[in-house]
């Protein structure tokens, strides 16, 4: 929901002072910034399959426009997504940075959607997201009617 160059501006702070601040790695910090911003890729790949066309650009600015318009799920924004990254840290530690990362940029958006009142705009749950989306089928609830 928040802009790209917010989350860049904000990841690249959060990362630039936990690399001060801490024990952290060049590398650590790199880690939470990319995974802070190239979570929202999910935007991207779902633009470029409902709409068949790769832009970044075209994407940036279809997903603007529509920014407080109910959305599909974005896989990479799901709690499964995140506790999926949280197992793989026992087989990379690195993928503790990413997961910062992702939460860094989940809290962010969060705090973005309370703000301008719009909470109710994206599912956080694949689980819940497939339920609802069975039951309501055909209803004007249906997310394919609002972003076609």
């Amino acid at each position: 929901m928040m802009l790209p160059k917010w989350h860049i501006l904000f990841a690249f702070l959060f990362a630039y002072i936990l690399y001060w601040f801490t024990s952290m790695t060049i590398i650590d910090a790199s880690l939470i910034f990319l995974s802070s911003v190239l979570i929202d890729f999910d935007h991207y790949f779902w633009y470029g399959f409902k709409k068949k066309d790769w832009s970044l650009k075209n994407s940036y600015i279809y997903l603007k426009k529509h920014r407080d318009i109910y959305k599909p799920l974005m896989l990479f924004h799901t709690i499964e997504f995140h506790i999926f990254i949280g197992l793989l840290i026992f087989f990379f530690q690195g993928f503790l940075y990413i997961l910062i990362g992702m939460m860094f940029h989940s809290v962010l958006d969060i705090t973005d959607m309370a703000y301008r009142n719009k909470l109710g705009l994206r599912e956080f749950s694949l689980v819940r997201y497939l339920i609802l989306k069975n039951k309501k089928k055909d209803s004007i609830f249906n997310i394919e009617i609002y972003l076609s």
